[in-house]
């Protein structure tokens, strides 16, 4: 024979068991959706769609493969990155290599201002791709390895020296 304080216990305990699943469940249910990690073919596009487009100066196109693209301050960074190439673009080089979800592309290129003077920059890009909703795009990049050489016309034209 059971006490009845005990019974009611018993109860409340289930029920609290009994809601607690019941809240699981429903919270697995029509809640977020896993996302599928994309293929490396995939990602590599994202990450050479995304490096073509900063480097042709086009802030816009790089910033629609953005995962996030309307976190202002990676927006910032694409408008920042793109600036300099708007009127001179830079190449880059083809295959890009993977190092975990990143992929980094060597760059060069070459910008020449008005008054006759140039710079001639080389490094690399490193974009880090991630899964999103659309498929894959662009969590975060950054630049290493970048070496300027500032000119001007007249150095360009110098001869050498006989001594």
């Amino acid at each position: 024979m059971r006490v009845r304080g005990t019974d009611d216990l018993l109860r409340s305990k289930r029920r609290l068991v009994g809601c607690l699943l019941l809240a699981f469940a429903v919270s697995g249910c029509g809640g977020a959706t896993t996302i599928d990690t994309p293929s490396a073919a995939v990602q590599r596009d994202v990450a050479e769609r995304f490096a073509a487009a900063l480097f042709r100066g086009d802030a816009a196109g790089a910033r629609a493969l953005l995962v996030a693209p309307d976190e202002a301050a990676l927006v910032f960074l694409v408008h920042r990155a793109a600036a300099p190439w708007r009127r001179q673009h830079a190449s880059i080089r083809l295959p890009a290599r993977r190092t975990g979800e990143s992929w980094t592309f060597s760059y060069a290129g070459r910008r020449t201002h008005p008054d006759g003077r140039f710079e001639m920059e080389r490094g690399e890009i490193v974009v880090d791709v991630a899964p999103s909703a659309a498929g894959a795009g662009v969590r975060f990049f950054g630049f290493r390895n970048v070496r300027i050489r500032f000119s001007t016309h007249h150095d360009a034209q110098l001869l050498p020296s006989n001594r």
